[in-house]
């Protein structure tokens, strides 16, 4: 393993953050984690087929309730859509 600031191979464990183990840099000092996760979200197909169901006619509350998508992301959604 190497440090991803300074790709040194001088590295320790520097104890655990949030069930992941953190390492810290003999060279620079900089802590890190070995793996990060992906960033979370909705996937695009999902976001397309709740704003189809949005022109659609169908009410925010109730894309909730089919989706599963809280209605206020589905509303921020829109927002972005109607900037662009």
């Amino acid at each position: 393993m190497q440090c991803p600031y300074c790709e040194s191979t001088e590295i320790r464990k520097n104890g655990k953050r949030r069930g992941k183990q953190n390492h810290i840099c003999n060279n620079c000092e900089r802590q890190f984690i070995d793996v990060y996760d992906p960033p979370k979200g909705y996937s695009e197909k999902l976001k397309q087929e709740c704003l189809k169901m949005y022109l659609n006619g169908m009410g925010f509350r109730g894309i909730e309730r089919v989706k599963g998508v809280h209605h206020t992301t589905i509303i921020s959604w829109v927002k972005q859509i109607g900037e662009k």
